[in-house]
C-alpha cells in the first residue's frame, strides 16, 4: 500500500487517539526517563538518520529510546522508513512521522481492518502490541502468562501499562473504519488557465 497524504489524512483521527497516550501529541517528545544532558535537538529538525543515531548512542544507557508523537523505537524505525518508502536523508518533522505510524497500522492489519478480513478485536490487540499504552481488548496470551483485557500487551515488565479504556479503544478504531477518506486536491483544468489568459489580455487590447 503507497502511504499518500490522502491515506495519512484518513488515518489521522486513529494515529490522533493512539498518540495522546503515547505521548500527549507532542512530535518532539523522548522517553520521559532520559536525562537532559542526554536528550537530542528538536527531532522534528532532524533526518531519520539523525534520529536513528542518536537512539543508537543512548541505547545502552536506557530502557527505552522512544520518540517522537507516536514514541517510535530504534528496532522499529530501522525498518519502518524503508517500508514507507522513505529514507534516512527524510526528515523525522511531523509529516514523516505521520507517515511513518501510518505504516504501522498497515503491518498491524489496518487494510484488511478497512476491508472486513480483520476482526475489531483481532485488530484492537494488534495496535496494542505496537504501542503499550493501549489494552487489549480480549484476554491474550503472551508467552507463558495470560494478559487480561484491559491490561497493556506489555503489563509486568515494568515499563508500560495501558492508559486508556478498553471502551474507548475500541470506538475510535471502529470510528476509523466509520471515516469516509478525504477527496483529493483538485487541479485547475488546463483549460481553465488558458481561458484566464485569454480574459486577461482581452481586458487589456479589447476584442
Amino acid at each position: 500500500m503507497q502511504i499518500t497524504p490522502r491515506v495519512v489524512a484518513q488515518a489521522r483521527p486513529l494515529l490522533n487517539f493512539i498518540a495522546q497516550p503515547e505521548s500527549g501529541g507532542d512530535y518532539n517528545i523522548v522517553w520521559g526517563g532520559i536525562k537532559s544532558k542526554h536528550r537530542p535537538r528538536q527531532l522534528t529538525s532532524m533526518t531519520i538518520g539523525e534520529v536513528l543515531a542518536w537512539q543508537d548512542s543512548i541505547d545502552p544507557l536506557y530502557m527505552s529510546e522512544a520518540a517522537g508523537k507516536y514514541q517510535i523505537l530504534e528496532d522499529t524505525l530501522r525498518g519502518l522508513y524503508r517500508d514507507a518508502g522513505m529514507s534516512v536523508t527524510d526528515m523525522f518533522d511531523e509529516g514523516g512521522q505521520d507517515r511513518l505510524a501510518t505504516t504501522l497500522l498497515f503491518r498491524r492489519g489496518y487494510q484488511d481492518y478497512l476491508q472486513g478480513k480483520l476482526s475489531l478485536e483481532k485488530f484492537c490487540n494488534s495496535l496494542a502490541k505496537e504501542w503499550a499504552s493501549l489494552p487489549v481488548v480480549t484476554d491474550v496470551r503472551r508467552g507463558t502468562r495470560v494478559v487480561r483485557k484491559g491490561q497493556s500487551y506489555y503489563a509486568g515488565d515494568s515499563l508500560n501499562k495501558a492508559h486508556v479504556s478498553v471502551g474507548d479503544f475500541m470506538d475510535a478504531v471502529r470510528k476509523a473504519k466509520q471515516a469516509p477518506a478525504p477527496e483529493p486536491a483538485q487541479e485547475v483544468p488546463s483549460q481553465g488557465i488558458w481561458a484566464a489568459l485569454v480574459s486577461f489580455f482581452l481586458s487589456i487590447f479589447g476584442k
